[in-house]
């Protein structure tokens, strides 16, 4: 059996389970033979923090023993402010901020361990700190962006006056504009909007780059919005990219899934209003934009810092309040929050929905659990750090499965057999109850708007033109962000090595190539080498940075309509792919399809009769398995069209985003009746 998995069983605790990452780290560690003795000392830091939330103790010995972890790990950090605030009560308030006074008076803190300290004071309305802290601490940290965003966070928490001019000289400095903003933020909740300088503002915050969003904002700052609210209001967030930004950075299929479902939940007559959250970093784009009449985008400006691997982990509470603050000025009480990752960010939305007594829905995903064990299912040797974040996406899996009000499995019942393998909590009656599968859907041309159904743009047109002689040959598209997980290098290395070089050209369609991330970069670099080195594929292999779904869909119905012996191809060479939005379009539309074995895709692809299941494990099992399904097994061309057209049939009859919208739609509504009902 599956190591991780029997593990995960035998040690799972369903009345403690916030103690399973300390059970498996003792249980890991005890196995491994390249732990250090720093990491064994983290591991018992965990222990101790554990043991404490156990016995629910926290007297002075455990408050100063808890403030000394912070600083060292992020993990170490987020599991020790969280035990803090779970064991903070009326009682244990008075020690709490005199520990925190002591370790401030003596100024031996570093940054992280500061920043921890501030986020503890400010959730639990612990106002220690004097004006000339505050200005102390303003000049020695000036150049670290963070703890001057938790600073002015405590001024605004704590409405501290008397910093009028250190807020407007802020905004003279080289700060990311989510600093500028938090200080304008500060300028009108202490002083009111109409003291604000607003030709200093302007000279000093706005420019060419920012210019469309901040003029948005400033509008919102002087006059708000109101969002007629006449049924159920519903707020999803996705916290990975832009819906104008698919295929870039980390921006994958769900913008496209959340742009098309928010807009068709929306025009559902009890559905007031779709809101859909996002954090800009680049402020580039409107501060609100609106899909239809009533999904509305909202790019809430919340400084992260994009150079650490997980940019939410010490930034959870924060991203909490000022989405707090964001709701409380908009005057927005969504009735139903949608979380759909296991990070901290979605964690910070489920508290926040929890605080203001609203119903959370969460779309579960084993997406760590599948990758703490090999192909064998033996457990994988991680290293401390990337062990750490495995289990503390885990960790927070386990608590929103708890304290969530629905679930959303992505698929069929076989999905939702494979999910009780990693979630042990589904033999709970109370959690199973829970329990929705729903698929993830597409527009059909039936259902596509005016806009989708539009000519193609200039861009594509010329593109188009200019790589014509490319489209003389059938063709294996691939679409998606540019990942490793993704596996466009795997694919590219599998065609070239392949009988698929001989009868097809390769398009791969994805990634930001004016601004690329260190990720895309790397995959970039690597298909400019590979050519480079294999000069006989030039103009038979085309990368394409990202493009807007309008156009790739348009590009899928020109390839679609040139006939050739053999078929034209839809290859998503993902690792694993949790459900594929950009599969159901290719299938849609009438490609041969083939998806990886792992992940939701088998929920809905049958092998050999609407399309082809394949290891995406490495290029040479790409390659092993789309020859064997496409030269080996002898398909003649009318049996491929048959599976095509079964695709498209699949697509048509269960994956329109009109049908999964009601299922949506449908859930919530019967959350929202449960309030009702209580109240």
């Amino acid at each position: 059996m599956n190591e991780f998995i029997q593990f995960r069983n035998q040690v799972y605790d369903t009345e403690r389970n916030d103690i399973y990452p300390l059970q498996f780290l003792d249980a890991y560690i005890h196995k491994s033979e390249t732990i250090t003795s720093e990491e064994r000392r983290w591991k018992e830091q965990i222990r101790t923090i554990k043991q404490l939330e156990r016995e629910q103790k926290l007297g002075e010995k455990e408050i100063e023993e808890l403030l000394s972890f912070l600083g060292e790990h992020p993990s170490i950090d987020r599991f020790t402010v969280d035990a803090v605030l779970k064991l903070f009560n009326d009682e244990t308030k008075g020690i709490v901020a005199d520990k925190t006074k002591e370790l401030l008076a003596t100024q031996q803190y570093d940054s992280q361990q500061l920043y921890h300290v501030l986020d503890i004071c400010i959730e639990c309305g612990l106002d220690v700190l004097s004006d000339d802290d505050i200005f102390f601490m303003l000049q020695k940290y000036k150049s670290d962006a963070e703890i001057v965003s938790i600073l002015l966070d405590y001024i605004a928490c704590f409405n501290r006056q008397g910093f009028k001019d250190p807020l407007y000289e802020l905004l003279t400095f080289h700060y990311p504009d989510s600093i500028k903003i938090q200080a304008i933020n500060g300028l009108r909740n202490l002083y009111s909007m109409e003291t604000v300088n607003q030709s200093f503002v302007e000279k000093n915050v706005i420019n060419d780059n920012n210019n469309v969003f901040f003029q948005g904002y400033m509008d919102f700052l002087h006059t708000g919005f109101t969002f007629e609210n006449k049924g159920t209001s519903i707020l999803q967030s996705m916290f990975y990219g832009d819906f104008e930004d698919s295929g870039k950075g980390n921006n994958g299929g769900l913008a496209v899934l959340l742009k098309g479902l928010g807009e068709e939940i929306a025009k559902d007559n009890s559905v007031s209003y779709v809101f859909t959250l996002t954090i800009a970093q680049d402020l580039t784009k409107p501060f609100i934009s609106f899909y239809g009449d009533k999904h509305v985008l909202i790019r809430l400006p919340i400084y992260l810092d994009q150079s650490v691997r997980d940019k939410f982990i010490k930034r959870e509470l924060f991203i909490k309040r000022q989405i707090a603050h964001f709701l409380k000025q908009a005057n927005l009480k969504p009735d139903v929050f949608h979380i759909r990752f296991l990070d901290n960010a979605s964690k910070a939305v489920a508290h926040l929905c929890k605080e203001l007594n609203r119903k959370l829905v969460f779309t579960l995903t084993p997406d760590p659990h599948r990758n703490m064990f090999d192909g064998a299912g033996q457990l994988k040797e991680l290293g401390f750090n990337g062990l750490i974040e495995k289990l503390n996406k885990i960790k927070i899996g386990d608590e929103l499965i708890d304290i969530s009000d629905g679930i959303v499995g992505i698929g069929n019942a076989e999905v939702k057999t494979e999910l009780a393998v990693y979630f042990p909590q589904f033999k709970n009656e109370h959690v199973n109850r829970k329990i929705n599968m729903i698929g993830e859907g597409i527009q059909i041309d039936q259902s596509m708007d005016a806009e989708d159904l539009a000519i193609p743009s200039n861009s594509l047109m010329e593109w188009h033109e200019t790589n014509k002689d490319f489209f003389e040959k059938p063709v294996i598209l691939n679409v998606g962000r540019l990942s490793v997980l993704k596996g466009q290098v795997e694919l590219l290395k599998a065609w070239s090595n392949s009988r698929l070089s001989e009868t097809h050209n390769l398009l791969l369609i994805g990634g930001d190539l004016e601004r690329p991330n260190q990720e895309e970069e790397t995959v970039i670099d690597f298909f400019k080498d590979h050519v480079q080195r294999h000069p006989e594929f030039k103009g038979r292999f085309l990368h394409q940075g990202a493009m807007s779904n309008a156009d790739i869909r348009m590009l899928e119905k020109t390839i679609i309509q040139r006939d050739f012996d053999d078929p034209h191809i839809y290859l998503c060479s993902s690792v694993k792919e949790e459900f594929g939005i950009a599969i159901l379009e290719a299938m849609s539309i009438g490609f041969l399809t083939l998806g990886p074995l792992k992940g939701g895709v088998k929920s809905y692809m049958r092998n050999g009769e609407n399309g082809f299941l394949i290891d995406t494990s490495n290029w040479e099992t790409i390659a092993k398995d789309a020859e064997k399904y496409l030269y080996d097994s002898k398909i003649d061309k009318d049996e491929v069209k048959k599976i095509q057209a079964a695709g498209q049939k699949t697509i048509d009859e269960h994956f329109s985003i009109k049908k999964i919208s009601a299922e949506f739609v449908s859930m919530y509504l019967s959350l929202k009746g449960e309030e009702d009902h209580e109240i």
